[in-house]
């Protein structure tokens, strides 16, 4: 296999394998891709189809194309299955010039499309190889205006800084190009994260019961001294994160009860709950797309701005989208020290006073650990307490027919229980209760300065009714908190740190960061750190090119050797090499060759060309 075929077989991958990262690509497009591509580097030449044939593949991959915008696929979607296919036809094609344009073109065009489709950090991999691979395939090709298609290369330090440079060039036009979204071509088919608890009905055993550790919500403080991340780290530890609120026992699972809107935010306002003070803490919210529209939010939090979809507020204090947001949301909020929900339920309704489903196992063993001689709210304290003694095992058999009697003989299982069993006792002592599904605590990162909620956190507690509010209950035990799904837990701080950064500065930078960084640079360039630092880069970048012109490519040689052939009668053709050239009248053969060969080493081999100086001598000794 050719040094050019390499080269584009490995653009052509670079290509494939970002698009493997989307979870919009189907394995089977990318699959047959990448297996073909490792064939054809294994087998060479001796594996590959003419043109005729690759071009059959292609039309198939545009009729089938075809059907897939007939049957709805968004076109997006479309173009880049269609692209798949053709990859696999240009990676099996004989390797002539124009398919070598053909993998390049491809490998582009897919690593464009999974720009849109993908949003894993891994996708700078294939982005920086791409940039590396393209500039050694086009070098290799069409670099030094040779014909054959096939031409020696440098060695591969000395691209090295010219790959770097690409890569910083980008970065730079990515820093100072306005954001425009391109996640709307993709709503009708963007996954949403599969997640339960969230409905308006559930089943006892379908919530909190696994060490789920795919991350939910993320949250950081704007302001990022270190300083400002400690004192946020105390401010969000040990939130409450209210999602949706279950009012009916249906003996087997909860159901939601009526919900009248008590309000509604089109995008684009600021929503303003509680009443912030001065001393509110700037946070930036990151919400993954999942399959339920509930807006879930820490305890305390005052102020939502420039929500980014129409929001909804009912009765009881829940906040959601009219439908399930298809793509990452960041939201700015503020935060107060306060620990009460964003907005607080409405009065109890007849729901949250409903006995008829109590199992009648829960009232005698009710009456057995809570007897009458004491007050109903001590009473109800004392099956807290009772309940947080139990033991938490998320692994507990649930009986299906009867899983609150199998719980009270068991004393063992997750928190949906506990908190059944405590709102069902709340009720049956006189004080109106329901269930609330959310998530409680998460997890610090230290690497990043930002909290992070998974599925594992998911919780359930009770909101029992006293003196004129509604009050939280937890009976989960605190040995709950104590377990996780994580296995590497230094590890994946690393690796989350990673993600949020690259949500941060890469998928969520928007024209106001952008705006934001520069009136940062603006103040430290005032600094005199920053002054000197500015000075000694101006004046060192001049003496760097200078002195890399001088040792490297210089325009002026070229015109020095052409002038000094042309008087002993040869003229060379622009990019004709010297080893096609006769010898010079008057220079020995020797001489002649021995000097080809070391301008062609400067040339070929180390990608530099000699000095007009130094040239000029070495004609002369000629």
């Amino acid at each position: 296999m050719t040094t050019a075929e390499r080269h584009t077989l490995m653009v052509l991958a670079c290509g494939i394998a970002a698009l493997a990262f989307s979870d919009f690509v189907r394995p089977l497009y990318w699959l047959p891709a990448a297996a073909m591509v490792l064939l054809r580097w294994w087998r060479g030449p001796r594996l590959a189809i003419g043109e005729m044939q690759a071009s059959l593949i292609g039309w198939v991959g545009f009729f089938w194309g075809g059907i897939e915008l007939l049957i709805g696929v968004p076109w997006i979607v479309v173009f880049t299955d269609f692209l798949l296919i053709l990859s696999l036809a240009v990676a099996i094609e004989a390797a002539t010039a124009r398919n070598h344009l053909h993998r390049i073109l491809v490998g582009i065009f897919l690593l464009l499309a999974a720009s849109v489709l993908t949003d894993s950090v891994l996708f700078v991999l294939p982005l920086a190889g791409m940039v590396w691979f393209l500039w050694r395939a086009t070098l290799c090709l069409y670099g030094r205006n040779l014909p054959g298609g096939d031409l020696p290369l440098p060695p591969a330090g000395s691209d090295l800084g010219g790959w770097l440079a690409m890569l910083l060039a980008g970065a730079l036009l990515f820093f100072l190009a306005p954001r425009f979204s391109t996640h709307r071509l993709l709503q009708p088919t963007q996954p949403r994260m599969a997640t339960s608890g969230f409905s308006d009905r559930v089943a006892l055993g379908d919530f909190a019961r696994s060490l789920d550790t795919t991350v939910v919500l993320r949250i950081e403080p704007v302001e990022r001294s270190d300083r400002a991340i400690a004192r946020f780290h105390r401010l969000i530890t040990g939130r409450y994160w209210r999602g949706t609120l279950l009012h009916r026992f249906t003996g087997h699972g909860w159901r939601q009860g009526p919900q009248p809107r008590a309000g509604r935010w089109p995008a684009g306002t600021t929503l303003r709950m509680r009443g912030g003070n001065a001393r509110a803490t700037a946070a930036l919210l990151y919400r993954e797309a999942t399959d339920h529209p509930y807006l879930l939010l820490p305890d305390g939090t005052t102020s939502i701005a420039r929500i980014p979809r129409m929001l909804r507020a009912s009765a009881d204090g829940v906040l959601r989208f009219a439908t399930a947001p298809n793509r990452r949301l960041r939201l700015a909020i503020t935060l107060t020290s306060d620990t009460g929900p964003p907005i607080p339920a409405g009065p109890p309704t007849s729901a949250d006073r409903d006995r008829s489903r109590t199992p009648a196992a829960l009232r005698r063993w009710l009456a057995a650990i809570a007897p009458r001689s004491r007050s109903a709210y001590a009473r109800l304290q004392a099956v807290q307490r009772e309940l947080r003694g139990w033991r938490y095992d998320i692994h507990a058999r649930i009986d299906d027919l009867r899983p609150l009697a199998s719980f009270l003989a068991g004393k063992r299982g997750h928190c949906e229980l506990f908190a059944t069993t405590l709102a069902l006792a709340a009720r049956e002592l006189g004080f109106p209760a329901h269930l609330v599904n959310g998530y409680y605590g998460g997890e610090w990162n230290e690497i990043g300065g930002f909290l992070l909620i998974r599925q594992q956190h998911a919780h359930s507690w009770v909101e029992v009714w006293h003196d004129g509010r509604w009050w939280r209950m937890d009976p989960t035990p605190p040995a709950r908190w104590r377990l996780s799904g994580v296995w590497l837990p230094r590890l994946d701080a690393a690796w989350e740190s990673l993600r949020m950064a690259w949500y941060r500065y890469v998928l969520e930078f928007r024209d106001s960061d952008r705006a934001a960084a520069l009136r940062a640079l603006a103040r430290a360039a005032g600094h005199p750190a920053a002054l000197l630092a500015l000075v000694i880069l101006v004046t060192a970048a001049p003496l760097l090119w200078w002195r890399r012109r001088a040792g490297g490519a210089n325009p002026a040689a070229i015109p020095l050797l052409d002038g000094w052939l042309r008087r002993r009668g040869i003229a060379r053709t622009v990019g004709q090499p010297l080893s096609a050239l006769p010898t010079p009248p008057g220079v020995a053969a020797e001489s002649w060759n021995r000097f080809v060969a070391e301008w062609e080493e400067g040339i070929y081999r180390q990608g530099r060309r000699w000095p007009w100086w130094r040239l000029a001598l070495r004609l002369r000794r000629l």
